[in-house]
Protein backbone atom coordinates (compact mmCIF):
# COMPACT_ATOMS: atom_id res chain seq x y z
CA UNK A 1 0.00 0.00 0.00
CA UNK A 2 1.03 3.62 -0.93
CA UNK A 3 -0.47 6.49 -1.60
CA UNK A 4 -0.81 10.28 -0.86
CA UNK A 5 -4.00 12.50 -0.31
CA UNK A 6 -4.97 16.22 1.15
CA UNK A 7 -5.51 16.49 4.97
CA UNK A 8 -8.63 18.19 4.68
CA UNK A 9 -10.34 14.78 2.09
CA UNK A 10 -8.94 12.50 5.15
CA UNK A 11 -10.11 14.00 7.75
CA UNK A 12 -13.99 14.08 7.37
CA UNK A 13 -13.64 10.82 6.60
CA UNK A 14 -11.89 9.68 10.13
CA UNK A 15 -14.13 12.18 11.84
CA UNK A 16 -17.20 9.90 10.48
CA UNK A 17 -15.85 6.58 10.94
CA UNK A 18 -14.35 6.83 14.56
CA UNK A 19 -18.25 6.96 15.11
CA UNK A 20 -18.27 3.12 14.74
CA UNK A 21 -14.71 2.36 16.31
CA UNK A 22 -15.20 -0.25 19.68
CA UNK A 23 -13.65 1.58 22.48
CA UNK A 24 -13.81 -1.99 24.39
CA UNK A 25 -14.03 -5.00 22.96
CA UNK A 26 -12.79 -8.82 23.59
CA UNK A 27 -12.02 -8.29 19.56
CA UNK A 28 -9.26 -6.13 19.47
CA UNK A 29 -9.65 -5.42 16.01
CA UNK A 30 -12.59 -4.21 16.41
CA UNK A 31 -10.85 -1.23 18.27
CA UNK A 32 -8.98 -0.49 14.99
CA UNK A 33 -10.10 1.50 11.40
CA UNK A 34 -9.44 -0.35 8.50
CA UNK A 35 -7.68 1.72 5.68
CA UNK A 36 -8.11 -0.01 1.99
CA UNK A 37 -6.51 1.37 -1.02
CA UNK A 38 -8.42 1.29 -4.22
CA UNK A 39 -7.21 2.72 -7.66
CA UNK A 40 -8.10 6.55 -7.08
CA UNK A 41 -9.29 6.06 -3.44
CA UNK A 42 -9.20 4.93 -0.57
CA UNK A 43 -12.06 3.07 1.77
CA UNK A 44 -12.01 3.75 5.52
CA UNK A 45 -14.15 1.09 7.64
CA UNK A 46 -14.96 0.97 11.66
CA UNK A 47 -17.45 -1.35 13.26
CA UNK A 48 -18.56 -2.34 16.78
CA UNK A 49 -20.77 -5.34 15.54
CA UNK A 50 -23.63 -2.97 16.06
CA UNK A 51 -23.02 -0.13 14.19
CA UNK A 52 -21.16 -0.54 11.14
CA UNK A 53 -19.34 2.45 8.83
CA UNK A 54 -17.43 2.79 5.46
CA UNK A 55 -16.96 5.88 3.57
CA UNK A 56 -14.16 6.77 1.03
CA UNK A 57 -11.77 9.37 0.35
CA UNK A 58 -10.30 10.45 -2.73
CA UNK A 59 -6.33 9.86 -3.20
CA UNK A 60 -3.18 9.21 -5.20
CA UNK A 61 -2.51 5.62 -4.81
CA UNK A 62 0.63 3.80 -6.58
CA UNK A 63 0.33 0.82 -4.77
CA UNK A 64 -3.22 -0.50 -4.28
CA UNK A 65 -5.71 -3.37 -3.32
CA UNK A 66 -3.76 -3.81 0.12
CA UNK A 67 -5.06 -3.70 3.30
CA UNK A 68 -4.29 -2.01 7.54
CA UNK A 69 -5.89 -2.01 9.83
CA UNK A 70 -4.53 0.23 12.18
CA UNK A 71 -5.61 1.49 16.10
CA UNK A 72 -8.32 3.99 15.91
CA UNK A 73 -8.31 6.25 18.34
CA UNK A 74 -4.29 6.90 17.77
CA UNK A 75 -5.28 7.55 14.06
CA UNK A 76 -8.07 9.67 14.57
CA UNK A 77 -6.40 11.65 17.26
CA UNK A 78 -2.86 11.86 14.91
CA UNK A 79 -4.35 13.50 11.92
CA UNK A 80 -5.33 16.24 13.58
CA UNK A 81 -2.36 17.19 14.45
CA UNK A 82 -0.37 16.38 11.37
CA UNK A 83 0.65 19.79 9.52
CA UNK A 84 -1.17 21.13 6.33
CA UNK A 85 1.10 19.30 3.77
CA UNK A 86 0.41 16.27 1.48
CA UNK A 87 -0.19 13.24 3.94
CA UNK A 88 1.94 9.99 2.77
CA UNK A 89 1.19 6.27 3.63
CA UNK A 90 3.32 3.34 3.19
CA UNK A 91 2.58 0.19 4.23
CA UNK A 92 5.86 -2.27 4.74
CA UNK A 93 5.31 -5.77 6.25
CA UNK A 94 2.99 -4.90 9.30
CA UNK A 95 3.37 -1.30 9.82
CA UNK A 96 2.16 1.48 8.68
CA UNK A 97 4.55 4.46 7.77
CA UNK A 98 2.42 7.92 7.76
CA UNK A 99 4.68 11.12 6.74
CA UNK A 100 3.21 14.46 6.41
CA UNK A 101 5.98 16.91 5.94
CA UNK A 102 8.64 16.77 8.14
CA UNK A 103 6.91 14.48 10.57
CA UNK A 104 6.84 11.10 10.47
CA UNK A 105 4.89 8.25 11.86
CA UNK A 106 4.60 4.72 12.40
CA UNK A 107 1.83 2.60 13.42
CA UNK A 108 1.54 -1.04 13.88
CA UNK A 109 -0.88 -2.83 12.26
CA UNK A 110 -3.55 -5.46 13.10
CA UNK A 111 -4.12 -8.39 10.48
CA UNK A 112 -6.75 -7.08 7.95
CA UNK A 113 -8.08 -10.44 7.09
CA UNK A 114 -9.89 -10.66 10.44
CA UNK A 115 -11.58 -7.54 9.94
CA UNK A 116 -15.68 -8.07 9.84
CA UNK A 117 -16.93 -7.17 6.51
CA UNK A 118 -20.32 -4.95 6.49
CA UNK A 119 -23.36 -6.22 5.04
CA UNK A 120 -24.00 -5.33 1.66
CA UNK A 121 -27.73 -4.51 -0.03
CA UNK A 122 -28.11 -5.68 -3.15
CA UNK A 123 -31.79 -3.94 -3.47
CA UNK A 124 -32.54 -1.23 -1.71
CA UNK A 125 -36.30 -0.99 -0.74
CA UNK A 126 -36.31 2.64 -0.51
CA UNK A 127 -35.20 6.19 -0.91
CA UNK A 128 -35.62 9.36 0.69
CA UNK A 129 -34.03 13.27 0.72
CA UNK A 130 -32.22 13.48 3.79
CA UNK A 131 -33.92 16.50 5.26
CA UNK A 132 -37.15 14.42 4.89
CA UNK A 133 -35.19 11.69 7.29
CA UNK A 134 -33.87 14.36 9.38
CA UNK A 135 -36.89 15.43 10.18
CA UNK A 136 -38.34 11.87 10.69
CA UNK A 137 -35.32 11.40 13.11
CA UNK A 138 -35.59 15.01 14.95
CA UNK A 139 -39.09 14.61 16.17
CA UNK A 140 -38.82 10.97 17.71
CA UNK A 141 -35.83 10.33 18.71
CA UNK A 142 -36.41 12.14 22.59
CA UNK A 143 -38.97 10.00 23.08
CA UNK A 144 -36.82 6.84 22.93
CA UNK A 145 -36.48 4.71 26.56
CA UNK A 146 -33.98 2.59 28.27
CA UNK A 147 -34.85 -0.65 29.62
CA UNK A 148 -32.29 -4.28 29.72
CA UNK A 149 -35.89 -6.18 30.00
CA UNK A 150 -37.46 -4.07 27.66
CA UNK A 151 -34.85 -3.70 24.40
CA UNK A 152 -37.69 -2.03 22.24
CA UNK A 153 -37.75 0.89 24.29
CA UNK A 154 -34.07 1.68 23.31
CA UNK A 155 -35.21 1.38 20.02
CA UNK A 156 -37.37 2.92 17.14
CA UNK A 157 -39.98 1.36 15.02
CA UNK A 158 -39.44 1.67 11.25
CA UNK A 159 -42.54 0.82 9.64
CA UNK A 160 -42.88 0.36 5.73
CA UNK A 161 -45.87 -0.05 4.67
CA UNK A 162 -47.91 1.32 1.37
CA UNK A 163 -45.31 3.90 0.26
CA UNK A 164 -45.18 5.45 3.81
CA UNK A 165 -42.35 5.51 6.12
CA UNK A 166 -43.64 5.62 9.83
CA UNK A 167 -41.05 6.35 12.48
CA UNK A 168 -42.47 5.58 16.19
CA UNK A 169 -40.92 5.33 19.55
CA UNK A 170 -41.83 5.31 23.11
CA UNK A 171 -40.77 5.52 26.65
CA UNK A 172 -44.21 4.27 28.02
CA UNK A 173 -44.94 7.34 29.22
CA UNK A 174 -45.67 8.91 25.82
CA UNK A 175 -44.76 8.06 22.12
CA UNK A 176 -43.83 9.96 19.26
CA UNK A 177 -44.87 8.93 15.92
CA UNK A 178 -44.02 10.50 12.71
CA UNK A 179 -44.58 9.71 8.85
CA UNK A 180 -43.51 10.59 5.61
CA UNK A 181 -44.08 9.34 1.85
CA UNK A 182 -41.42 7.72 0.46
CA UNK A 183 -40.58 6.03 -3.16
CA UNK A 184 -40.35 2.42 -2.53
CA UNK A 185 -38.95 -0.57 -4.49
CA UNK A 186 -41.09 -3.75 -2.23
CA UNK A 187 -44.62 -4.06 -1.91
CA UNK A 188 -43.69 -5.70 1.50
CA UNK A 189 -44.57 -4.48 4.78
CA UNK A 190 -41.49 -4.15 6.91
CA UNK A 191 -40.90 -3.81 10.50
CA UNK A 192 -37.75 -2.83 11.73
CA UNK A 193 -36.81 -1.95 15.20
CA UNK A 194 -33.38 0.32 14.80
CA UNK A 195 -31.80 1.15 18.30
CA UNK A 196 -32.15 4.65 19.23
CA UNK A 197 -27.79 5.08 19.02
CA UNK A 198 -28.08 4.27 15.72
CA UNK A 199 -30.39 6.89 14.40
CA UNK A 200 -28.39 9.23 16.52
CA UNK A 201 -25.36 8.63 14.87
CA UNK A 202 -27.03 8.84 11.46
CA UNK A 203 -28.50 12.04 12.23
CA UNK A 204 -25.46 14.16 13.24
CA UNK A 205 -23.66 12.11 9.83
CA UNK A 206 -26.00 13.00 7.03
CA UNK A 207 -26.09 16.45 5.04
CA UNK A 208 -29.51 18.47 5.80
CA UNK A 209 -30.13 19.08 1.89
CA UNK A 210 -32.11 16.82 -0.63
CA UNK A 211 -28.78 14.10 -0.72
CA UNK A 212 -31.07 10.83 -1.58
CA UNK A 213 -30.40 8.27 1.34
CA UNK A 214 -30.34 4.70 0.32
CA UNK A 215 -32.48 2.10 2.52
CA UNK A 216 -31.61 -1.51 2.45
CA UNK A 217 -32.26 -4.24 4.44
CA UNK A 218 -30.28 -7.85 4.65
CA UNK A 219 -29.35 -10.43 7.56
CA UNK A 220 -31.31 -8.64 10.55
CA UNK A 221 -29.18 -5.35 9.28
CA UNK A 222 -30.44 -2.34 8.05
CA UNK A 223 -27.98 -0.42 5.21
CA UNK A 224 -27.96 3.55 4.81
CA UNK A 225 -26.23 4.78 1.97
CA UNK A 226 -25.71 8.27 1.20
CA UNK A 227 -22.64 10.07 -1.08
CA UNK A 228 -19.62 7.78 -0.84
CA UNK A 229 -20.87 6.61 3.01
CA UNK A 230 -22.77 3.54 4.16
CA UNK A 231 -24.20 2.86 7.53
CA UNK A 232 -24.83 -0.51 9.00
CA UNK A 233 -26.36 -1.31 12.16
CA UNK A 234 -27.30 -4.41 13.43
CA UNK A 235 -31.40 -4.53 14.38
CA UNK A 236 -33.29 -4.88 18.04
CA UNK A 237 -34.54 -8.60 17.99
CA UNK A 238 -37.52 -7.27 20.11
CA UNK A 239 -41.62 -7.15 19.49
CA UNK A 240 -42.23 -3.21 19.57
CA UNK A 241 -45.97 -2.93 20.85
CA UNK A 242 -48.97 -2.30 18.92
CA UNK A 243 -49.47 1.81 19.11
CA UNK A 244 -52.42 2.45 16.21
CA UNK A 245 -54.74 2.01 18.87
CA UNK A 246 -53.32 4.60 21.06
CA UNK A 247 -54.61 7.94 19.37
CA UNK A 248 -57.18 9.56 21.21
CA UNK A 249 -59.82 10.17 18.20
CA UNK A 250 -61.19 13.36 20.75
CA UNK A 251 -60.54 15.04 23.54
CA UNK A 252 -63.18 17.14 25.66
CA UNK A 253 -60.44 19.91 26.45
CA UNK A 254 -58.45 21.27 23.35
CA UNK A 255 -56.51 24.65 22.87
CA UNK A 256 -54.30 26.10 19.93
CA UNK A 257 -51.64 28.33 20.99
CA UNK A 258 -48.20 29.38 19.53
CA UNK A 259 -45.52 26.85 19.97
CA UNK A 260 -43.42 29.31 21.37
CA UNK A 261 -45.41 30.87 23.60
CA UNK A 262 -46.23 27.65 25.06
CA UNK A 263 -42.38 26.25 25.36
CA UNK A 264 -41.35 29.80 27.27
CA UNK A 265 -44.05 29.47 29.52
CA UNK A 266 -43.25 25.80 30.48
CA UNK A 267 -39.50 26.95 30.57
CA UNK A 268 -40.43 29.20 33.42
CA UNK A 269 -42.39 26.79 35.10
CA UNK A 270 -39.43 24.00 34.94
CA UNK A 271 -36.96 26.55 36.44
CA UNK A 272 -37.72 25.45 40.02
CA UNK A 273 -36.59 21.69 39.49
CA UNK A 274 -32.91 21.50 37.78
CA UNK A 275 -32.95 17.63 37.00
CA UNK A 276 -36.17 18.01 34.65
CA UNK A 277 -38.44 16.60 36.57
CA UNK A 278 -40.74 19.35 37.24
CA UNK A 279 -44.60 19.05 37.36
CA UNK A 280 -46.50 21.81 35.56
CA UNK A 281 -50.27 22.30 35.83
CA UNK A 282 -52.76 22.99 32.79
CA UNK A 283 -55.95 24.20 33.79
CA UNK A 284 -57.91 26.15 30.24
CA UNK A 285 -61.23 27.98 31.98
CA UNK A 286 -63.17 30.05 28.70
CA UNK A 287 -60.34 30.67 26.71
CA UNK A 288 -57.67 31.08 28.80
CA UNK A 289 -55.26 28.46 29.75
CA UNK A 290 -53.21 28.78 32.97
CA UNK A 291 -50.11 27.28 33.89
CA UNK A 292 -49.17 26.74 37.61
CA UNK A 293 -46.27 24.91 39.48
CA UNK A 294 -46.98 22.44 42.45
CA UNK A 295 -46.23 24.94 45.76
CA UNK A 296 -42.71 23.60 47.55
CA UNK A 297 -40.11 25.01 49.56
CA UNK A 298 -38.90 26.41 46.21
CA UNK A 299 -42.03 28.54 45.75
CA UNK A 300 -44.40 28.31 42.54
CA UNK A 301 -45.76 29.86 39.01
CA UNK A 302 -48.46 31.07 37.71
CA UNK A 303 -49.09 32.40 33.98
CA UNK A 304 -51.82 32.86 32.05
CA UNK A 305 -52.38 32.85 28.13
CA UNK A 306 -54.90 33.50 25.50
CA UNK A 307 -56.09 30.61 23.53
CA UNK A 308 -58.08 28.91 20.87
CA UNK A 309 -60.22 26.83 23.41
CA UNK A 310 -62.88 24.09 22.13
CA UNK A 311 -64.73 21.91 23.98
CA UNK A 312 -64.65 21.85 27.79
CA UNK A 313 -63.17 23.78 30.74
CA UNK A 314 -60.83 21.13 32.93
CA UNK A 315 -56.99 20.70 34.23
CA UNK A 316 -54.35 18.19 34.03
CA UNK A 317 -50.87 17.74 35.03
CA UNK A 318 -48.04 16.74 32.57
CA UNK A 319 -44.26 16.06 33.50
CA UNK A 320 -42.49 20.00 31.75
CA UNK A 321 -39.82 18.12 30.08
CA UNK A 322 -42.16 15.78 28.13
CA UNK A 323 -43.79 18.94 26.74
CA UNK A 324 -40.54 20.85 26.11
CA UNK A 325 -38.61 18.48 24.20
CA UNK A 326 -41.60 17.86 21.95
CA UNK A 327 -41.80 21.55 21.31
CA UNK A 328 -38.39 21.93 20.72
CA UNK A 329 -38.25 19.25 17.79
CA UNK A 330 -41.03 20.62 16.32
CA UNK A 331 -40.80 23.78 13.04
CA UNK A 332 -44.08 24.24 13.46
CA UNK A 333 -45.47 28.16 14.42
CA UNK A 334 -48.74 26.69 16.23
CA UNK A 335 -49.37 24.00 17.85
CA UNK A 336 -52.78 21.89 19.23
CA UNK A 337 -53.10 20.08 22.37
CA UNK A 338 -56.09 18.11 23.56
CA UNK A 339 -56.71 16.69 26.79
CA UNK A 340 -58.63 15.53 29.33
CA UNK A 341 -59.23 15.21 33.32
CA UNK A 342 -59.18 12.03 33.88
CA UNK A 343 -55.90 10.25 33.51
CA UNK A 344 -56.42 8.91 29.60
CA UNK A 345 -53.75 9.76 27.01
CA UNK A 346 -53.72 13.32 25.61
CA UNK A 347 -52.35 14.40 22.22
CA UNK A 348 -49.97 16.94 21.27
CA UNK A 349 -49.61 17.75 17.18
CA UNK A 350 -47.89 20.50 15.37
CA UNK A 351 -50.69 22.33 13.51
CA UNK A 352 -51.07 21.62 10.12
CA UNK A 353 -48.77 18.49 10.58
CA UNK A 354 -51.01 15.51 10.25
CA UNK A 355 -47.86 13.11 9.56
CA UNK A 356 -46.56 13.96 13.50
CA UNK A 357 -48.51 12.90 16.32
CA UNK A 358 -47.60 12.92 20.13
CA UNK A 359 -49.14 11.01 22.83
CA UNK A 360 -48.41 11.90 26.28
CA UNK A 361 -49.82 10.52 29.64
CA UNK A 362 -50.73 12.86 32.68
CA UNK A 363 -49.75 12.64 35.90
CA UNK A 364 -51.87 12.05 39.00
CA UNK A 365 -51.47 14.88 41.98
CA UNK A 366 -51.57 14.05 45.34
Amino acid sequence: MHFQCKKQDLLPAINLVQKAVATQSTLEILTGIKIEAKTEQVILTSTNLELGIETTFPAHVSKHNQIAVVDGKIFAALVPKLPDEPIIFELNDNVLNISAGTVEFSLNVFIGDDFPNLPAANDYIMTIPAEKLNAAIKNVIYACGKDDKRPYLSGILFELEDNNLRLVSTDINRLSYYSQPVATNTNEKLLLLVPTKTFAELQRSIPHDKTEIKIGYVDNQIIFTFNETKFTSRLIDDQFPNYKHLFPKEQPIELTVKKQILASAVERAALFESDGNQIVIFNTQNGVLEITTPETAKGKIQEQINVEHRGENGSAAFQARYILEMLKASDAEQVTFGYNSDLRQCLLQPVGEIEHLYILMPIRLH
